[in-house]
């Protein structure tokens, strides 16, 4: 049986390896491309290794919600550097790890023969490593650090035929005739989409750091009774829940800034598979599910009734984006654009869950369960999906 230790120990290494993988990928290059590919592969399935020694923990039945381990970091702003180990956490680092392993293992041929892959091996697994620092991290800064690593690979990785070069039309291009966009404007603007939802997401974060003094999530749910009210009575309860919702909204390709994630499938197949399946689009779900208890309590213990809205616009805003784009993906002639709109719609109907669970008194752990079983499924389903239809 794998001691308590490992366990909490492999929620550092999950998300540093692949960092560690990332910044020696060039090193590794220098000992030739074999070298380099499956010293690359091993890093991530390293990570997966690590993910699953946190699994045993689940069954010791005494692991509470918000269960953190953290270490100074910025005494200044009373800010630690921690992993949080929770349920959640565990089960979301798993999914995260392992599907990106398999990604990482069908990029061995499909990139096979690439030029740069230097260049696409080190952005594949800073992806990994910052996706598994937003799932494991135990604060709101640390997780933001995480949130914009995983921002700037995947402009990186989107345009990774940057060169736009017409030969590669029907490898990378997405469209048809005068609407096809070439990878390095794919790549621009789900970089510029997406930092709209991440400028109001860091605007919410240090407002309500302002009130509440912590980016900690577990200090946040604990004295949620004191900061609450406090943001309420100023006004800014629901201005900073809304802006906080429009960081997911940006990541998670929801309306109205969706439009992003079907020209991103300009990128290698590899890389819309890990976008869509494991990272990125996935992270503003868990966001929302992350602090999901937190806004619940405010709502229902709190008495901020305002967060009544706050759901309500989850949920609204699900159910018509998986409308929306179920309608666009019967329309569209390329498969791997009907994917993305797949995805766009598939990740409405996990805000809906999340936003009804929070409308309903009793409904926090069934929107909460709703929500992620769905994100668990939908990522095991899309990355064979994605995988099976090749360029």
């Amino acid at each position: 049986m794998i001691s308590e230790s490992i366990g909490y120990a492999s929620a550092w290494l999950c998300w540093i390896i692949p960092m560690i993988g990332a910044v020696l990928t060039p090193a590794f290059a220098k000992l030739g491309p074999r070298v380099r590919d499956y010293a690359a592969v091993l890093s991530s399935f390293l990570a997966a290794v690590f993910a699953s020694f946190m699994v045993p923990l689940l069954w010791k039945g005494h692991l509470r919600f918000f269960n953190s381990i953290s270490y100074g970091w910025i005494p200044l702003l009373k800010v630690e550097m921690g992993v949080i180990i929770d349920p959640l956490s565990i089960i979301m680092a798993n999914i995260v790890a392992w599907i990106s392993f398999l990604i990482m293992v069908y990029s061995l041929k499909y990139m096979h023969g690439e030029p740069g892959l230097t260049r696409y091996w080190f952005f594949m697994n800073f992806f990994i490593g910052s996706m598994l620092l937003l799932v494991m991290a135990d604060n709101l800064l640390l997780m933001f650090f995480g949130w914009e690593g995983v921002g700037i690979c995947s402009y990186a990785l989107i345009g990774f035929w940057y060169r736009d070069a017409k030969e590669d039309w029907l490898k990378c291009w997405v469209g048809e005739e005068d609407e096809a966009y070439p990878p390095s404007h794919a790549g621009m603007k789900a970089f510029i989409t997406t930092r709209i939802g991440d400028v109001c997401l860091l605007a919410s974060i240090f407002i309500i750091y302002a009130y509440a003094g912590t980016f900690s999530y577990s200090e946040l749910l604990d004295r949620v009774s004191e900061w609450a009210p406090a943001l309420s009575s100023a006004g800014l309860l629901l201005p900073a829940a809304i802006l906080f919702f429009m960081g997911p909204v940006g990541k998670s390709a929801q309306f109205p800034l969706h439009e992003w994630l079907p020209d991103a499938m300009a990128g290698p197949t590899s890389v819309s598979a890990l976008i869509h399946a494991a990272t990125m689009v996935k992270a503003g779900v868990y966001l929302i599910a992350r602090t999901f208890p937190i806004f619940w309590l405010a709502y229902v213990g709190a008495g901020a009734k305002e967060l009544s809205t706050f759901f309500a616009t989850i949920a609204w805003i699900g159910a018509f984006t998986a409308f929306l784009a179920a309608t666009q993906a019967m329309v569209a002639r390329e498969i791997k654009k009907v994917l993305a709109y797949s995805t766009v719609s598939q990740i409405g109907y996990m805000f809906l869950a999340l936003g009804a669970g929070g409308l309903l008194v009793h409904g926090m752990v069934g929107g909460l369960t709703a929500g992620m079983f769905h994100l668990m499924s939908h990522a095991l389903f899309k990355a064979a999906l994605f995988l099976a239809a090749g360029a």
